[in-house]
């Protein structure tokens, strides 16, 4: 279990489907989650999502410190050869927690965990075309759009743009070291 300011993550329990179930089953969310058909998905569908969480690397449930209300989770999804090091992000957060900083904490922490921790040198992530607002969280956290994979994802009866994004080891360093720096 890990801490932040805000944020306790921990491991996924089966007591967590109807919080992930909810997720997906959000319209808002899952648009941002899943590149299947945005549709209610039924605890008997629900495999797909477990098999997520049983095959990361990482699968973190996000819970309020203070309260412990569910966020989201985050994860570092599996990647193939372990020799090139590279960390899958990925982040889903309730729409009732939109806005108010977690995807930011929830960036920092996993980012510098990958690096620190996990001897990753890079960290990568896709994100559709059209997510304004997680597109402007990534390049803070400094991720940089490394490609497109045109026109691959329908979302609300069109085709989206997959951005591709990523961030190094010694960019992270560079960074860190600056924010070091101005406190």
């Amino acid at each position: 279990m890990f801490t932040t300011k805000r944020l306790r993550f921990r491991a996924y329990q089966p007591s967590d489907q109807t919080n992930l179930l909810a997720l997906y089953n959000d319209p808002r969310v899952a648009v941002n989650i899943s590149h299947g058909f945005i549709i209610p998905i039924s605890i008997d569908r629900f495999d797909h999502v477990l098999k997520m969480v049983k095959e990361s690397v990482m699968f973190c449930i996000l819970e309020e410190l203070d309260g412990g209300a569910f966020v989201g989770f985050t994860t570092f999804l599996p990647v193939s050869g372990h020799k090139d090091r590279n960390a899958t992000w990925g982040i889903a957060l309730s729409h009732d927690h939109w806005h108010k900083g977690y995807g930011w904490e929830v960036g920092n922490f996993m980012v510098d965990y990958a690096f620190r921790h996990l001897a990753s040198h890079r960290v990568s992530l896709t994100v559709v075309d059209g997510n304004d607002r997680a597109i402007a969280l990534y390049k803070k956290i400094g991720f940089v759009e490394e490609g497109r994979s045109r026109k691959l994802v329908w979302v609300a009866g069109g085709w989206r743009d997959l951005i591709h994004m990523g961030i190094l080891d010694d960019e992270w360093e560079t960074q860190s070291q600056r924010e070091t720096q101005r406190h």
